[in-house]
């Protein structure tokens, strides 16, 4: 039996019983530092790479451990408890510590938090790469945190349970802040950014379509990408940030002024959960089908009815060459689009039952050799920018096709025969 503290809430486990709901609602009230991030192949230790551990930002460290930014002594450090919630794993001691040796003759300078457990570690098992990971730190009275609660989300349902109240997590991105403020899902849009875009006042009043906002900022604002996989990520970049913007727009003097009654809160909350929702799981495929155009590709068929009212999201070269049973089947070629592929890549083996490889484009940096394992049996080819196939083990990168090389095969192999 297990007792656990979540501020002034106490939950009895025998194993890992808390709800996760119940959990961000414990972690909701000032009080908690919550640092939000996707583990990344590096972070797992799925890449393979030397330095295993998850990636904090020295800013966050900065933050969350003044007391060590010191360079009067070699290697400050401290401990405090880290509590795992979401998985059966004992509470471990792990270690904070600036290696400023760079300082002392040598060249480190950089702070990381490591003890977390090894392998056994839900933080740095290679089977969770691409999950949603929290932090909810607590400071001591020395301003130092004494203290941490870990959730690693395992399930689909948590993960978007999470991501409709704070907005989509993008693979490589961190959020940090007092929890009140992140899980109330406002407070997303970066100062410094405000002035980069310019944003139709008729944008105030109306929300824009995905595909408004995608047309307008290739208009007003000159990328600097130029193969396909580059402006790929740089595009989705500056459309996620003009978003943000413009949901403020909507929201935020909403906030300001109150409400009159619970059921405005509740429909306001609703309203840019849906938003979010409907943009999360479109913006990527928008971007695609742009790409795709402008790189003489039109060849395609988005959304096309397969079996059992499926719609995957590409069809190559066409909706009515997948219907047309004279057609080449070798020809034919499927894309489905999923920002993040951990557990979600299963929600697409069905939807083409007539193209044998279906073609997975992810942003998601890395998988586990046995999660790729899992996908090639299932007949799933990922396609993934190249600038992020760094990301997954080397001895699979091979098989790993760029946003260009996928492109290329389109041209080669995908042309309607009327």
């Amino acid at each position: 039996m297990r007792y656990i503290d979540l501020g002034f809430k106490f939950f009895i486990t025998t194993r890992y019983k808390v709800v996760f709901s119940d959990w961000l609602s414990s972690i909701s009230s000032t009080g908690y530092s919550l640092y939000i991030k996707r583990l990344s192949a590096n972070d797992t230790g799925a890449s393979g790479g030397h330095q295993v551990g998850v990636y904090v930002p020295k800013n966050v460290m900065d933050n969350l451990f003044p007391s060590l930014n010191v360079i009067d002594r070699l290697n400050p450090d401290l401990y405090f408890k880290a509590v795992t919630l979401s998985h059966d794993f004992d509470d471990k001691q792990v270690r904070a510590i600036y290696y400023n040796n760079r300082f002392f003759g040598k060249t480190r300078n950089e702070k990381r938090i490591t003890g977390w457990g090894g392998r056994k570690s839900p933080l740095q098992n290679p089977d969770n790469t691409g999950a949603l990971a929290l932090f909810a730190f607590v400071r001591g009275n020395k301003s130092d945190c004494v203290t941490v609660q870990v959730w690693v989300c395992s399930t689909i349902e948590d993960e978007d349970f999470l991501e409709q109240s704070i907005g989509e997590v993008l693979p490589g991105e961190c959020l940090f802040g007092p929890s009140s403020n992140l899980l109330s899902g406002f407070k997303r849009t970066n100062p410094k950014e405000s002035n980069l875009y310019k944003i139709p006042d008729a944008w105030r009043l109306k929300f824009p379509s995905g595909e408004e906002l995608i047309k307008h900022l290739a208009e007003v604002y000159t990328f600097k990408a130029a193969e396909p996989d580059d402006l790929l990520i740089e595009r989705r970049d500056v459309e996620y940030t003009a978003f943000k913007k413009i949901e403020e727009f909507h929201v935020l003097d909403k906030i300001r002024d109150g409400f009159d009654t619970v059921d405005d809160f509740v429909n306001l909350a609703n309203s840019v959960s849906n938003r979010r929702k409907s943009r999360s799981g479109k913006s990527l495929e928008l971007h695609l089908e742009h790409i795709f155009q402008e790189n003489g590709i039109t060849n395609f068929t988005s959304q096309c009815v397969t079996e059992a009212n499926k719609k995957p999201d590409f069809i190559f070269p066409s909706c009515d060459s997948y219907h047309n049973k004279l057609f080449p089947r070798q020809n034919l070629r499927m894309l489905a689009v999923k920002t993040t592929c951990k557990d979600r890549w299963r929600q697409i083996i069905n939807e083409a039952d007539d193209i044998k490889i279906k073609h997975l484009f992810t942003l998601q940096e890395g998988v586990s050799i046995n999660q790729y394992a899992e996908m090639k049996l299932a007949g799933v080819k990922l396609v993934v920018p190249k600038s992020l196939h760094r990301c997954y083990p080397e001895q699979i990168r091979g098989d790993i096709l760029s946003l260009i090389e996928f492109m290329t095969d389109v041209r080669v192999n995908c042309f309607d025969l009327n």
